[in-house]
């Protein structure tokens, strides 16, 4: 089995979590957590964990538990493929690359609600991003969903591109950059 495992800045391991899968989305940090998955394509084992500072040596969870006193919660099935996650006003949201969005309790784990993103037949690799009440989710195809941050899904606006799109966009200055096959477009700012 695939594990997690941090190292300090020495190269020394802090801790590990083993009963992972094929890591590839990257971790990310929110309000002192480390939240973390893994998961390959047709896998069903993509778990995503929050972890809490402090962990050493082997924090791995038991058979049938879902927290200990240093993983808070652990997802079994929400991690996506390629994008990573964001933790975004205590939600955390995940995109598997086949569209599936499941938006979780920062806090908490529970899931808010589970849906696919745009309706179907979208694929992801860019993973999203945040800016004020907003989360973007750019498809392959080059299609930008744009959804509020709520407790329940609500697309605000579908813009496209029209052009394969496997970057993750960046935000900066008040406008969004998002890289095409052959173009960068900026868009405000």
């Amino acid at each position: 089995h695939a594990m997690v495992i941090s190292y300090d800045l020495d190269g020394r391991e802090l801790w590990r979590v083993t009963g992972m899968s094929m890591p590839t989305a990257s971790p990310v940090s929110s309000n002192g957590w480390l939240y973390v998955g893994s998961g390959s394509q047709g896998d069903a084992n993509r778990p995503f964990l929050a972890i809490k500072p402090g962990a050493s040596g082997d924090v791995t969870l038991a058979d049938g538990v879902s927290s200990n006193d240093f993983i808070a919660w652990r997802h079994p099935r929400a991690s996506g493929y390629t994008p990573s996650a964001i933790v975004h006003e205590g939600r955390a949201y995940l995109v598997h690359d086949t569209g599936i969005l499941a938006v979780l309790n920062a806090r908490t784990g529970q899931e808010i609600y589970k849906v696919r993103i745009g309706g179907g037949g979208h694929t992801f690799s860019a993973s999203p991003v945040a800016a004020g009440n907003r989360i973007f989710f750019l498809t392959e195809g080059g299609v930008t969903f744009v959804l509020e941050g709520a407790d329940e899904y609500k697309e605000i606006a579908r813009n496209d591109v029209d052009e394969m799109s496997l970057a993750s966009p960046a935000i900066a200055g008040g406008a969004i950059y998002i890289r095409t096959e052959s173009k960068l477009y900026k868009i405000g700012g």
